[in-house]
């Protein structure tokens, strides 16, 4: 079953409740009502005859002309169809106004017992056709004895007519607005689900492969807005994630295929006639450059995925900058003077006591120092790869508010400005022959060692001048006293 056809039939169960309860209110009112102006009607009757009975000595014909001149003098609606009958004292019948016997009101020994305790009674009987009739018991009492008792009919037969045809009308009422609201509710669920089949429509794209595709949102109400846009979200980044995998693929199979074929080729070329021991070992040693190559590249793509998926764990403990930035600089010192580049280290002098976690210089930070010294190694080993012999590198470290700047500058050829949004994606290399030896993932594994304390890698480049990356660090919440 369509939505469309649940949202119509719910729509028009609804109403056809809410219609049938409204028209039971109104037959049960109108029924009240009516009975309510036959019990006046038959209370005003037999006020009438018990004011024109004499009291005393009643006969059936003094009776007769005493009704008989009520009919004459009220000739009212309430009298019409009203039968008239009066009993004496002794329960013994003086007056009918209905000739057949099968039409005469019935006087119950609880109606006549009720009569001696009060002075009216009224009750709905049935009669032996089926019919129910209202009948009103007046007892008249005189100097404490009862004197007559009256009793006042009325048939229900016209009340039930006209409640026959209110219930006639309700129910054609209902029918015919059972039928205008199923119309209209079914034009109005399709005209407001209309955009959800555009959804659909645009779903079923996306699922082919087409996921450039977006939902229109003009022209729609407020809510189908908001349900296009969030599509439109979610198929925007389901676009940039397949793209994404697309080109990490790509990447990845370019930067293994690489190594692979270089190990392939030396293989190759040295099977093809004896060589002596020495070149055997080249080789070999070739070979295992381009292992390590390959091996460095898959440790940063499981590092990633891990990361991705949070599954690292950042051992977080008092990191003091200063030993940090001077153990690295020392690890460099030798590929540096081999390149013939001159490193040098920019840090503030040392001052006041280093039994506090947090000196009155600042430096020191909290965090994992593995994976800041893995920060700092891959930002040098770029910068040394990037500047060619006679530059420099400098490794610096400068206090600011509310935290500490690592900075690392070189004087190598620079990155141009086009390219500088893009150095922090996997496997982006600036380089486009791929010509380095680097695989284009030490950025990105930087951009979230330094996310993930709290801090932001910046850069600023120009083309033969060099580039200088800024990792901003936040400090220490409060100073607390180091561990003996």
């Amino acid at each position: 079953m369509s939505l469309r056809l649940k949202l119509t039939l719910w729509y028009g169960l609804l109403v056809l409740v809410v219609l049938i309860l409204l028209a039971g209110i109104r037959v049960a009112g109108q029924r009240q009502l009516l009975q309510n102006q036959i019990d006046y009607a038959l209370r005003v009757v037999a006020d009438i005859v018990d004011s024109s009975l004499p009291r005393r000595t009643p006969t059936r014909e003094t009776i007769q002309k005493a009704v008989a001149r009520i009919i004459k003098d009220y000739p009212d609606i309430e009298l019409k169809g009203a039968v008239i009958e009066v009993y004496d004292g002794e329960r013994r019948l003086i007056y009918s106004s209905s000739l057949a016997e099968e039409e005469r009101l019935p006087l119950t020994d609880e109606m006549w017992s009720t009569a001696h305790r009060q002075k009216s009674h009224l009750v709905t009987t049935e009669l032996p056709d089926g019919s129910e009739i209202r009948i009103l018991t007046k007892s008249i009492f005189d100097r404490q004895l009862l004197a007559y008792v009256i009793q006042v009919g009325r048939s229900s037969r016209e009340a039930e007519s006209s409640q026959q045809n209110a219930l006639l009308v309700n129910t054609l009422f209902i029918v015919a607005a059972i039928l205008l609201v199923s119309v209209g509710g079914w034009w109005l669920t399709r005209r407001a689900l209309a955009p959800l089949q555009t959804v659909m429509q645009t779903a079923h794209r996306i699922s082919s492969g087409e996921l450039s595709h977006r939902i229109e949102t003009a022209g729609y109400s407020e809510e189908i807005r908001e349900l296009a846009q969030a599509f439109n979200q979610m198929t925007g980044r389901l676009e940039a994630s397949f793209r994404q995998i697309t080109d990490f693929s790509d990447n990845v199979s370019h930067e293994l295929r690489i190594p692979l074929s270089i190990l392939r080729g030396q293989t190759e070329v040295s099977l093809r006639r004896a060589r002596s021991e020495e070149e055997y070992r080249q080789v070999l040693l070739s070979n295992l450059e381009e292992v390590q190559r390959m091996e460095k590249i898959v440790e940063r793509l499981l590092f990633l995925s891990r990361a991705d998926r949070g599954e690292i764990t950042i051992v977080r403990a008092q990191v003091d900058l200063r030993d940090l930035v001077t153990s690295v600089a020392a690890q460099f010192a030798v590929p540096t003077q081999q390149k013939q580049l001159r490193l040098a280290v920019e840090i503030p002098d040392a001052a006041g006591p280093k039994d506090l976690l947090s000196p009155p210089d600042g430096m020191v930070t909290i965090g994992d120092e593995l994976l800041l010294r893995e920060l700092l190694l891959n930002l040098l080993q770029n910068a040394v790869t990037a500047t060619p012999a006679g530059g420099s590198v400098t490794l610096g470290l400068a206090r600011r508010d509310g935290g500490v700047d690592l900075s690392v500058a070189d004087t190598g050829c620079g990155i141009p400005p086009e390219e500088i949004p893009h150095i922090f994606e996997r496997f982006y290399q600036v380089d486009r022959s791929r010509a380095s030896q680097g695989s284009g993932l030490g950025l990105s594994l930087c951009q979230w060692i330094v996310e993930a304390h709290g801090g932001r890698i910046t850069v600023d480049s120009a083309v033969g001048r060099g580039s200088r990356f800024i990792v901003s660090l936040p400090a220490p919440p409060e100073p607390i006293q180091r561990t003996r």
